[in-house]
């Protein structure tokens, strides 16, 4: 806070007295807001040698550690796990040591997911 003061004569033996107070108020804070923006195939470079859940367009899931992948999405996994529903509504397992996919195939990708439970079938 400034002050500053003053003296005025009015020439008859009066004298008035001035006093000017600045008040300066404190800085408003205004939250800053962070967007941090992630493309998906930064999402999916982010998942390289993670286990990632494939829900597949067709009756299959896949769970498999990734081991790369390109821009069309086809990737590479291993220690891998497909799930198949079968038509007459039983359930097929098969393990597999390493596979490519075709990424035009694939619906969707859950990074870190662990496939669907094998009491009931693929989900």
């Amino acid at each position: 806070m400034a002050t500053s003061q003053g003296t005025a004569s009015t020439g008859d033996s009066t004298t008035i007295s001035t006093t000017q107070a600045t008040v300066s108020a404190p800085p408003t804070v205004i939250p800053s807001v962070t967007v941090v923006q992630l493309l998906p195939l930064e999402l999916v470079d982010k998942c390289i040698g993670s286990r990632i859940h494939v829900i597949m367009k067709s009756d299959k899931e896949i769970v498999g550690t990734l081991l790369g992948f390109d821009d069309y999405v086809n990737m590479v996994l291993e220690d891998v796990t497909e799930f198949e529903t079968l038509p007459d509504g039983g359930s097929r397992i098969t393990k597999l040591d390493q596979i490519l996919l075709n990424g035009n195939h694939v619906a969707m990708l859950v990074p870190g997911g662990e496939g669907p439970n094998t009491t009931g079938g693929a989900v």
